[in-house]
């Protein structure tokens, strides 16, 4: 595990008025993952999450990958947010460097258990399960293996 592993890890599990310190620590390496994004068991940020970006209301289960310069967040920034939002990477996905993972206010986007998103692909979309998903906008490009 990477610092800011444990950090997120230890962040959990002291009383809420120190996370925010926690959270301050977890900027100075270069990434915004806020208190309320919930985050599973045995995730993953390798290089430190250098550059990471996460929505408040992102919700990311277990055994996933989230590799540097990675944004999950808001695609319509320019009108208000009303709460509406739902946006959940499933189980064992692997979102590669550079992806960015966008959705609107009232159109949820899921990512499907144990799906891959391409380095430096935009997804604006939901994914099925174990899909492979790649380019500019992002397309289905493949499926991965069951075992993997």
């Amino acid at each position: 595990m990477n610092a800011i592993e444990h950090l997120i890890g230890f962040r959990n599990s002291i009383p809420k008025p120190f996370r925010r310190f926690i959270t301050f620590l977890i900027q100075l390496y270069g990434a915004d993952i806020p208190q309320t994004t919930q985050i599973g068991r045995n995730v993953r940020f390798p290089h430190n999450a250098t550059g990471t970006v996460l929505h408040p209301n992102v919700v990311i289960k277990e055994n996933c990958v989230i590799y540097q310069n990675v944004t999950i967040g808001r695609s319509d920034v320019e009108k208000p947010f009303t709460g509406d939002f739902e946006l959940v990477i499933e189980e064992g996905c692997i979102v590669g460097a550079g992806a960015k993972i966008l959705a609107a206010q009232g159109k949820p986007l899921h990512v499907g258990k144990k799906s891959m998103i391409g380095a430096n692909a935009v997804l604006l979309c939901s994914t099925g399960d174990n899909e492979v998903w790649a380019g500019v906008p992002a397309r289905k490009v493949g499926m991965r293996n069951q075992g993997n």
